[in-house]
């Protein structure tokens, strides 16, 4: 695909701003346009994640209003029927082999995704117990195509998310299921925060807990609030270590007694491993 000189973070933040919020909009039979253009209509709440993107691509995009838009040129002309095949938007798995920067899952997650925390209410103990989720409400696109991304978010970025259902769309989205999975997405994406300080409510694991610890220690206060933590997660050499020892036929009693760690958390990582290279 020929980007015009965009660079990877421009072509990654492009390709996933289509995906989300933005569309790439159609000439029609009596348009006096010769080419396609971009438009993505926001609220002001969120005008300065459009003044980030403005910025990125400062040569593409600019603000009219709340939207933010490009001219007509003719990148979008042969972008539009990559993403549009039958006029009906689908992700064009295609154009994603040239995606390799981080900046395509932040946009994925500020356009249309939610750091949700699931709250599990112990009255008998006064307890309040939080678990983080991170959803990607990509739902107009099919379960399918959503199976497809998700496999490519794995091989590009490492991030573990699957399909779940929802009444909306075509009735899936895209979610973490493991808190480790949350944490490691919020890990790739914190260095972001700089950049994006209006944002941490989604980006800043502690600056999030605050919130939701104030919120409810005004209603439950005689409540004590608990994180569900994530395991120790396994670093890339013992994972390494694990699959040498495994095809040594080294058992996981003694795998464990080597890393240090439970012989059941020895058996759920090799399963995982094969899993993924199932």
């Amino acid at each position: 695909m020929d980007w015009e000189g965009l660079s990877e973070e421009q072509v990654a933040i492009l390709v996933a701003s289509v995906l989300g919020d933005g569309e790439i909009t159609k000439c029609y039979v009596y348009d006096r346009r010769v080419n396609n253009s971009y438009r993505e209509h926001f609220s002001m709440g969120q005008l300065s994640y459009r003044e980030w993107k403005q910025r990125k691509l400062s040569d593409l995009l600019y603000l009219r209003g709340n939207n933010l838009v490009s001219r007509s040129i003719p990148l979008m002309t042969r972008l539009f029927p990559l993403f549009y095949p039958n006029n009906k938007k689908l992700i064009p798995f295609e154009l994603l082999e040239d995606i390799c920067h981080p900046s395509f899952l932040l946009t994925l997650y500020l356009d249309d995704g939610s750091l949700l925390l699931s709250k599990r209410f112990n009255h008998n103990k006064k307890e309040i117990q939080f678990t983080p989720h991170i959803a990607l409400y990509l739902q107009a696109f099919s379960k399918e195509q959503l199976e497809r991304l998700a496999v490519f978010l794995f091989e590009r970025f490492n991030i573990n998310v699957r399909t779940s259902g929802t009444p909306s769309g075509t009735g899936y989205y895209l979610k973490t299921t493991k808190v480790t999975d949350t944490f490691h997405i919020l890990d790739v994406l914190k260095p972001y925060l700089t950049e994006l300080p209006d944002f941490s409510y989604k980006l800043d694991w502690e600056t999030r807990l605050a919130s939701e610890i104030a919120q409810y220690k005004t209603s439950h206060r005689d409540y004590t609030v608990r994180v569900s933590i994530p395991a120790r997660p396994y670093s890339s050499e013992e994972i390494a270590s694990v699959i040498e020892w495994k095809h040594q036929e080294v058992t996981n009693h003694e795998i464990a007694r080597r890393l240090n760690r439970t012989y059941w958390s020895v058996v759920y990582k090799w399963q995982d491993v094969k899993n993924r290279e199932a």
